[in-house]
């Protein structure tokens, strides 16, 4: 699957799961239009360029990888709430990307 298809899928999933942000909202805190950001939910850009994706993944407060290397799907998780915290925190992309390392490894 290309770059951009992850891309594509991923970015509705994360603005939703990172208060419901909308694509207006994303592109003006990234400082893109939020065309920009509507066609790379549909995977209309070719190159989005490394910088923009840094951009939106520390605004979505995830990791880059995780915003471009895998599809992704939405589920519900009970965790406690010193997790929660946690992963609300500045560490939490680190958190979420060695919790995502630490799943696949598992056998």
């Amino acid at each position: 699957m290309a770059a951009i298809d992850v891309i594509s899928a991923n970015l509705p999933i994360l603005r939703e799961l990172h208060s419901r942000v909308g694509q207006l909202e994303l592109a003006q805190r990234v400082g893109v239009s939020r065309r920009t950001i509507a066609r790379l939910e549909n995977a209309e850009v070719s190159d989005p360029g490394v910088d923009l994706m840094k951009r939106i993944a520390k605004e979505l407060g995830v990791t880059l990888s995780l915003l471009t290397e895998n599809k992704l799907r939405a589920v519900t998780v009970a965790l406690p709430e010193d997790v929660c915290r946690r992963l609300e925190s500045g560490e939490g992309p680190e958190i979420l990307e060695a919790m995502v390392r630490a799943a696949r490894h598992r056998h």
